[in-house]
């Protein structure tokens, strides 16, 4: 009696799970429903044993050992499905259903405690390091430090434990008994198992967690039809460098970049095409930088590229190489070869300088950039007591514009 109750707390604590998996379900999460159904297998597995006072012998042996034979199964398949990858159903379930009928030979035609003990081991130790090495081969799909080694940890100690029971009975240091007895061996298998389940899927609901929270972290970093730096992402960055300039006498280059003539490509190919020369001008923008450098969108076709550690004469070598990539990397659109150009305005960090007026300054070097033809970059030099307006254009004072550079094709 005090056995089946301890699979009778083994079985409620796998089934905590089960209600926190179930508003990923709803969103549609890939691998959900394959984790749910072997969580609630897992359950009815424990939920046997527990129920042997009522049950025949040979119904709660086989219903458990088939409930948890599918549930490993389940995991799998749910864990491949979750990261994307082709789920394997068909193999996977030739295993399964080849151990069941193992099972079912072993408890009907020729009873063997000893062969269901290694038959179950091993086949649970094959399905868990299988997934496992999923997770381990998927692991930098994972940025949040720690979530990859407690996912190890759960599957790779039920691998551990299940090795363990194997070999203490395949190698006859104990002799084999059921988990109902209550024998020292039988007592810690339970203990751990009681433990290592759970754990499991506490930790396929945290895979889930974490990669839905990185996903929205991701959503609010990035701008989601270019991947660079969302708006308020870059302007945090720029916050951030201008008080490290503040602070340790930093350089800082600021360069507003804006794609020339872009409206045309909107009003001759259409929205999806403007979108589509959105992501090629960040792609050949992004490929041109330094690792260290930020782009960022601003709106529209505005971007803005943050060079810290970059002195003027080093950030205009730099916008230049920006220019000449976007020229020399043509778009294609409709199997047409389309050229982009882009402008821009460059400038450099000045003692109290604030995010609106070092891209005010900026915004002032861009607009002279296009009216003095396109394609090209002009730099600003100095200038205060200029903010930039609410529709993002700059206003206030002139300022002073020294050197162009660029090319004028």
């Amino acid at each position: 009696m005090t056995t089946s109750l301890f699979f009778l707390m083994w079985g409620l604590a796998t089934a905590l799970a089960l209600p926190l998996l179930l508003p990923f379900h709803g969103r549609g999460v890939e691998g959900v429903p394959a984790f749910m159904a072997a969580n609630v297998l897992a359950v009815l597995s424990m939920l046997a044993y527990a129920a042997a006072d009522i049950v025949p012998p040979g119904a709660y042996v086989m219903v458990s050992n088939a409930a948890w034979t599918c549930s490993a199964a389940l995991v799998y398949i749910g864990v491949r499905q979750f990261f994307g990858l082709r789920p394997h159903i068909l193999r996977t379930t030739v295993l399964c259903s080849l151990c069941m009928f193992g099972f079912a030979l072993l408890l009907y035609r020729n009873d063997s405690l000893v062969a269901r003990i290694m038959l179950f081991s091993l086949y649970t130790c094959v399905l868990m390091a299988a997934t496992g090495t999923v997770i381990f081969r998927q692991r930098k799909r994972i940025q949040t430090g720690g979530v990859v080694l407690y996912l190890l940890l759960a599957f790779f100690g039920v691998v551990g434990i299940q090795a363990l029971r194997a070999f203490v009975y395949g190698a006859g240091l104990a002799a084999p008994v059921s988990l109902l007895q209550p024998s020292a061996w039988s007592l810690f298998f339970i203990v751990c198992g009681s433990v290592t389940v759970p754990a499991m899927f506490l930790a396929l609901l945290f895979l889930i967690q974490t990669c839905q929270a990185e996903k929205m972290q991701a959503a609010l970093t990035f701008d989601s039809l270019t991947q660079a730096y969302s708006r308020r992402s870059i302007m945090d960055a720029l916050e951030h460098d201008l008080q490290r300039c503040e602070r340790a006498g930093g350089k800082l280059a600021v360069l507003v970049l804006d794609i020339d003539h872009f409206k045309s490509i909107n009003d001759r190919y259409g929205h999806a095409a403007g979108d589509t020369a959105l992501r090629h001008f960040a792609s050949v923008v992004q490929n041109a930088v330094r690792s260290s450098d930020r782009f960022g969108r601003l709106g529209g076709e505005e971007f803005v590229l943050l060079m810290y550690d970059c002195d003027p004469a080093s950030a205009l070598v730099q916008a230049q190489r920006v220019c000449d990539a976007l020229r020399d990397t043509p778009l294609y659109l409709q199997g047409l070869e389309v050229p982009m150009t882009t402008s821009g305005g460059l400038a450099s960090y000045q003692p109290g300088d604030s995010a609106d007026v070092i891209l005010a300054r900026a915004d002032v070097a861009l607009y002279q950039a296009k009216e003095q033809g396109r394609d090209r970059v002009v730099m600003a030099w100095s200038g205060r007591g200029v903010v930039r307006a609410a529709g993002g254009q700059p206003a206030g004072a002139a300022l002073a514009l020294e050197e162009t550079a660029g090319s004028t094709a």
